[in-house]
C-alpha cells in the first residue's frame, strides 16, 4: 500500500468518487476546497491510499499559517463538525494518518487536527469537549412536528409565525445574511468571515448551499446558511439579533429548514456543534435532536497542551469585550484576515 498526494485531473476524480459516496459533510466536497483556496488563499492537502490501482481511503487536509492561531494541519476546517478522514480497513487508516503526522513534521506545523465522529485515534490526543446534535427526519416534515419536537418548542415556532416575520431564501439574500450574520457575530464579540468566502461558497456549492434570511418588515432579524449533502442537511450558521429573541425568529427559521430539508428527502438535520453540557446543546436538544460525540483528535509535533480555540476560552475574555465595542463596518474589515487562521 501506498499514500500519494492527489493533484488535478483524474486522480482528483478517484477520490472524490470515493470520498463523495461516503461523506455527510460539506467540508469534503470538492467545491469546499475551492472556497478555501479562493477566499483565504489556503492550501489543501489531498492524500489517497493506493492499494495496486484501488483508492482503499482518503484524508483531506487544510493548512494555515496564522499569526495568531499559529501553524495547523487540519481536516474539515472552519469548526465543522467531522470529516476529512475514510478508509476501507486500518491498514489504509494507518498508513494515512502516518503520512499525515510527516506531513505535519515537514511543516512546521504546531498542531494536526483529525476530526472523527469515532472513538479515538491510536497515537493522538483527545479534545472530547464538543457534541453535535442530529435530529431524524426520516419520517418528514408532520412527523418531526407531531413525534419529535417537544410541545413547548412547537409553541416558539408557532409563536414565530404569528410575529408577522418574512422568510426568504436564495443566492439573493446572500448580502442580507452577510449583513446580520456580522452584526449578531460583533454583539458576541467573535469575529467572522468575509463577504467573498459566502460568494465563494454560492459560486462552487451552488444548489448545495442555501441562505436565509427573516425580517420584520425591512429589518433584518436572522439568517442562516444550510447545506444538503448525501441526505444530511448540514446547518453551518444560524444567527438571531438580541433584541428579537423574545419574538422566536430563531425558532421560525429552524422550523422553515427542517421542512425544506424534509422536501429534498433529507433524513438528518445536522444542528452542529456545541461544547457538552452547554446551553446551545440543550437549546438543540429541545428539537429532538440526539447528542453525538465528536472526537478530535490531535497530533502536536512541538508537544505542549491541546489548543483550546473557543470564545470559552478566558485568555479571549478582554479581545471578546473589546470585539463587542467596535463598529460593525470596522469588524467586517478587520473580521476575516483573524478567522482565516481558525483550525
Amino acid at each position: 500500500m501506498r499514500v500519494i498526494r492527489i493533484g488535478a485531473g483524474e486522480d482528483e476524480r478517484r477520490w472524490d468518487d470515493y470520498v463523495g459516496a461516503r461523506t455527510a459533510t460539506v467540508a469534503d466536497l470538492p467545491g469546499w476546497r475551492r472556497v478555501l483556496e479562493e477566499a483565504y488563499g489556503l492550501r489543501t492537502w489531498t492524500l489517497a491510499a493506493v492499494e495496486g490501482d484501488r483508492l482503499v481511503g482518503g484524508l483531506g487536509l487544510c493548512e494555515s499559517r496564522h499569526h495568531v492561531f499559529g501553524r495547523t494541519l487540519t481536516t474539515a476546517p472552519f469548526f465543522c463538525n467531522a470529516g476529512g478522514l475514510y478508509f476501507d480497513d486500518a491498514a489504509a487508516r494507518d498508513a494515512l494518518l502516518a503520512e499525515a503526522k510527516a506531513v505535519a513534521d515537514r511543516l512546521g506545523s504546531d498542531s494536526l487536527l483529525v476530526r472523527t465522529m469515532e472513538p479515538r485515534l491510536e497515537g493522538f490526543l483527545l479534545d472530547g469537549r464538543y457534541r453535535t446534535a442530529v435530529i431524524d427526519l426520516s419520517g418528514g416534515a408532520e412527523a418531526v412536528w407531531n413525534r419529535v419536537l417537544r410541545a413547548k418548542t412547537r409553541n416558539q415556532v408557532r409563536k414565530g409565525m404569528n410575529e408577522g416575520f418574512s422568510v426568504e431564501t436564495g443566492p439573493g439574500q446572500l448580502g442580507a445574511f452577510f449583513d446580520v450574520f456580522h452584526e449578531h457575530m460583533r454583539d458576541l464579540g467573535s469575529p467572522a468571515h468575509s463577504r467573498r468566502f459566502y460568494e465563494s461558497i454560492a459560486r462552487n456549492l451552488g444548489d448545495r448551499s442555501e441562505f436565509y434570511v427573516v425580517r420584520d418588515g425591512r429589518d433584518l432579524v436572522a439568517g442562516a446558511l444550510l447545506f444538503w449533502v448525501n441526505g444530511t442537511a448540514m446547518n453551518l450558521h444560524t444567527v438571531a439579533l438580541h433584541e428579537y429573541n423574545p419574538r422566536c425568529p430563531n425558532y421560525l427559521l429552524y422550523w422553515k429548514m427542517i421542512e425544506a430539508s424534509c422536501a429534498r428527502g433529507c433524513t438528518r438535520f445536522d444542528l452542529g456543534r456545541s461544547e457538552a453540557d452547554g446551553p446551545n446543546l440543550a437549546f438543540k436538544e429541545h428539537w429532538g435532536a440526539r447528542p453525538l460525540p465528536l472526537c478530535y483528535n490531535y497530533y502536536l509535533p512541538k508537544g505542549g497542551d491541546l489548543p483550546y480555540v473557543d470564545p470559552r476560552n478566558p485568555r479571549y475574555r478582554l479581545p471578546i469585550e473589546i470585539w463587542r465595542r467596535l463598529p460593525v463596518a470596522f469588524t467586517k474589515r478587520l473580521g476575516p484576515s483573524l478567522v482565516a487562521g481558525l483550525p
